[in-house]
């Protein structure tokens, strides 16, 4: 029996000496490549060896540089729909790229809003609407698309990593389902449109916070310390001082979890005697519930899981890998009985994984056999630590050949409890660096970095609920747009932004009655959105209106993204069209009421419903606001209450949720939320 430890490490890449010509992981077959910008073609070779790289009937020869990278660059194209290939060789090696198109490409990314799949089912929360007619009839083929898979790394740039084995895939009915359903209803408006190719670059993280999405550069050239305190020498230190935070945080939470892990291990005492048999291959657990796939509660939780299974025939005889990832801090695996694998919290992150070679006398060969696994839940989802890491993530193999499991797990919690009863003593802070979600530079460096080395055109960005009501936020988002900028080397480069759309589940059915003067965060943060307008090059797709109240993730991305195509066909291809709904551009209080003008009317105001504005709210000098009665007067809104005699402040659809914010333009696009007396955020550090 063998363990074989498998630790990837960023410094590997900077190998001056590589056995084989390859070609830059963002590069594929079926791609995309942007138009009107020059074409390289970069990867890594043998030091000192010549590549030859043909494509569009020239041949490029590029030489290795000391660290064995080579970079061939072709004059730029304009988009068409001729299909090329790409052929590159070191005369020992060759790479073929095939049906290679020139258009236009898009980084598409953010949170779950962003993430959330087209879906071949629908369902509700997880799937766009009408997703099973729109997956039937998504057959553009030169719309393409690449998903980067999440990952995190905190202080070194990842190489681009693709959810599809193939890399970017073309849009068809038998993919379009995993598709981005907000990219790709953006894109396929933009298609429509222009009639060329369409790259949609999909890289997005649900439950992400923006600080993950900027550089350690995007930090320092806005000057935001605010996010590293407490690691000033990850912020200062250079290369050296990452490094040496990294090693500091690893040894703090190994000690601490020494010191700790007892008193957790005393207070579960009495419920680990009456598991004993839990391991053992005949123990009956037929009243154990089938495992599913869920997110750990933030609970203290030793939970089991068991599965059987028998040996394919090519196995039998066999000796087998045995594969298992992080399933939780502290794991216990037996196979038949005995066992086979385990770690404490306080192993080092890197080895909380099995790779194991399993002996045929280990195995039951033509019988049954059971897997046992004691598995301890430290964190919930913060570090990681989901279910899915056992039921999905684990398999017996034979070379190519796997038995995997997953559908066949029973599970059984052993231990519940909090800190209240592990002598009041919490679990020790988890890694910080760990955190896909929250920590600075991680997903930057491991979903966006890659990419910036292929030129786009531009951005398309949905997030910002996990950031909502923070005034912080206003800084963050000026600073990624900056960065991206600068890291595509594009100071011009369009930046499309999704507003937040209606949401607040406390105030699902009483939102008629709710007070309007404690709006939600979302109300807060799509002001900040909405000053993002300043910025050059800056677009905003309004979603006020197609929200729902108790649904965070609302099934409604076909206008979303046809409003995001609406704000780039106006803003990055010259179209004379109005791609916004109504924008508040000031309040003039006369005679009892408050009159509100707007930009962005076209030809005219009107509401969704046929019925009066609704939505507003107005105030006297000492800003108690009252919901107030609306009228549209020529390219105006005119408001006032009977409880306010001289209206001074007037808000619209200023609360996380109004199910009747109607006002419109003829266009049919929804006003922007506003408030007049709103803040400047730019003072706000």
């Amino acid at each position: 029996m063998r363990f074989f430890l498998i630790i990837c490490s960023a410094a590997c890449i900077a190998s001056s000496l590589f056995a084989a010509l390859k070609v830059d992981t963002v590069f594929s077959s079926n791609m995309v490549l942007q138009q009107q910008c020059p074409i390289a073609f970069f990867g890594t070779a043998d030091k000192g060896s010549s590549v030859n790289v043909e494509f569009n009937g020239k041949t490029v020869s590029a030489k290795t540089d000391k660290d064995g990278n080579w970079r061939a660059e072709f004059p730029a194209m304009k988009a068409g729909k001729t299909n090329y290939t790409v052929r590159i060789s070191d005369g020992k090696t060759k790479i073929e790229l095939k049906d290679i198109v020139v258009g236009e490409v898009w980084f598409c990314s953010g949170q779950s809003n962003m993430g959330m799949r087209l879906g071949k089912t629908y369902r509700r929360g997880s799937t766009a609407t009408n997703c099973v007619w729109e997956v039937a009839h998504a057959d553009y083929p030169e719309i393409r698309y690449a998903s980067q898979k999440r990952c995190s790394s905190p202080a070194a740039e990842a190489d681009a990593k693709y959810e599809a084995a193939s890399g970017w895939v073309k849009c068809s009915p038998k993919v379009a389902h995993n598709f981005s359903a907000t990219a790709y209803f953006f894109g396929r408006e933009l298609y429509k449109d222009l009639d060329i190719p369409i790259g949609l670059i999909a890289s997005a993280v649900g439950g992400s916070a923006i600080q993950p999405w900027i550089s350690l550069d995007g930090f320092k050239a806005a000057n935001i310390r605010q996010d590293f305190k407490g690691m000033e020498i990850f912020f200062d230190g250079g290369a050296s001082g990452q490094k040496h935070y990294l090693n500091k945080e690893r040894m703090r939470y190994q000690e601490a979890m020494k010191k700790w892990q007892p008193l957790f291990e005393k207070a579960g005492e009495n419920a680990k005697q009456q598991t004993r048999d839990w391991k053992n291959r005949d123990f009956d657990d037929s009243a154990w519930e089938k495992a599913v796939q869920e997110i750990i509660p933030s609970q203290y939780i030793v939970r089991w899981y068991r599965t059987k299974f028998k040996l394919r025939n090519k196995m039998k005889g066999k000796a087998l890998n045995f594969h298992m990832d992080k399933g939780g801090e502290k794991i216990e695996i037996w196979l038949n009985g005995k066992s086979i694998a385990a770690w404490e919290t306080y192993t080092p992150e890197e080895d909380k994984k099995v790779r194991l070679q399993i002996t045929p006398d280990m195995l039951n060969q033509n019988g049954e056999n059971v897997l046992a696994v004691r598995a301890v839940y430290l964190y919930g989802w913060v570090s990681g630590a989901m279910r899915d890491n056992v039921i999905f993530h684990s398999h017996f193999s034979l070379g190519k050949t796997k038995a995997n499991f997953s559908h066949k797990w029973k599970t059984k919690d052993e231990f519940v409890c909090t800190h209240k009863e592990t002598s009041g003593s919490r679990v020790p802070q988890f890694l910080r660096y760990k955190s896909l979600h929250t920590f600075p530079t991680n997903l930057y460096n491991g979903m966006v970095a890659a990419w910036t080395k292929l030129p786009v055109r531009g951005v398309i960005w949905y997030q910002g609920c996990a950031n909502s009501g923070k005034e912080h936020y206003y800084p963050l988002h000026k600073a990624l747009i900056a960065d991206w900028r600068t890291k595509w080397s594009n100071p011009d480069m369009p930046f499309l932004i999704v507003q937040l759309a209606g949401y607040e589940p406390s105030r699902a059915k009483n939102w008629k009655t709710s007070d309007p003067n404690s709006p939600s965060g979302f109300a807060f943060t799509r002001d900040i959105q909405q000053q993002m307008l300043k910025i050059h090059n800056v677009g905003l797709a309004c979603t006020i209106d197609i929200g729902e109240a108790d649904n965070i993730h609302p099934g409604n991305k076909q206008d979303v993204g046809k409003r995001l195509a609406l704000e780039a066909k106006r803003m990055v291809y010259g179209k004379n069209i109005v791609s916004r709904g109504p924008l508040f551009k000031s309040a003039t209080p006369e005679k009892g009421a408050i009159r509100v003008h707007f930009e962005n009317t076209g030809n005219g105001l009107k509401t969704s419903d046929g019925l009066a504005p609704g939505a507003f709210a107005v105030a006297g000098a000492d800003k108690k606001f009252v919901w107030a009665d609306a009228k549209i007067d020529g390219n105006t809104v005119v408001v006032s209450s009977p409880k306010v005699a001289v209206p001074k402040y007037v808000r619209y659809a200023y609360a996380g949720y109004r199910g009747d914010c109607n006002l419109q333009n003829s266009e049919g696009l929804p006003a922007y939320p506003f408030r007049s007396d709103a803040i400047d955020y730019s003072k706000i550090k």
